[in-house]
């Protein structure tokens, strides 16, 4: 959604045409966007791990492990950052509702890959993964049974080095996307 609004501010204040006449690096203003949502997505987990916590006291009368649900929430914002670059092009060139809809079929369709050894292959599986691995919740949103409190450290590895590689090269595919269809 943030990247969908992003796009949608461009198009209102005249879309690029200041940065095409004032000589502004493309590529400079491609990667301040991924900053400018990754700050947003930083925000909003922030906002979503202290409501965790605030709904585990309300509902269970209990505190959670809080560095559990801190460490879930970092490792969290790092392997969605594919989603980032990734939902910016599209929301530029196919649209925000196409977007959306992407992005919620690539969510339902890990969650039956979340627990197989391949959850990497979609960014969305391995954002699933990780709370299967430090928290000991199921994709689907219920517990996990006979959880191990010690997370499977190579499966998180996994998950953050694939998401870093993909990130890295759609940062520079949308870049590369972007700068091109700029200039046509």
């Amino acid at each position: 959604m943030a990247c969908g609004m992003n796009i949608n501010q461009e198009k209102k204040i005249g879309d690029y045409k200041n940065v095409l006449t004032n000589n502004i690096s493309l590529s400079k203003m491609f990667f301040s966007k991924v900053v400018v949502i990754l700050i947003y997505q930083c925000v909003s987990a922030v906002l979503i791990a202290a409501a965790s916590i605030l709904g585990s006291l309300l509902i269970y009368n209990e505190l959670p492990i809080i560095p559990q649900v801190i460490m879930t929430t970092a490792f969290i914002i790092i392997v969605a950052l594919p989603l980032i670059p990734f939902s910016l092009i599209v929301s530029k060139y196919i649209g925000v509702l196409m977007t959306t809809l992407i992005n919620l079929i690539g969510a339902v369709g890990s969650v039956f890959i979340a627990l197989k050894s391949y959850f990497w292959v979609l960014p969305w599986g391995s954002m699933l993964r990780v709370p299967v691995e430090t928290m000991g919740i199921h994709p689907n949103g219920t517990p996990i049974e006979n959880f191990n409190l010690v997370p499977d450290f190579q499966v998180l590895a996994i998950a953050m080095g694939v998401s870093v590689v993909y990130f890295l090269i759609l940062m520079w595919l949308s870049n590369k996307i972007f700068k091109r269809k700029m200039y046509i």
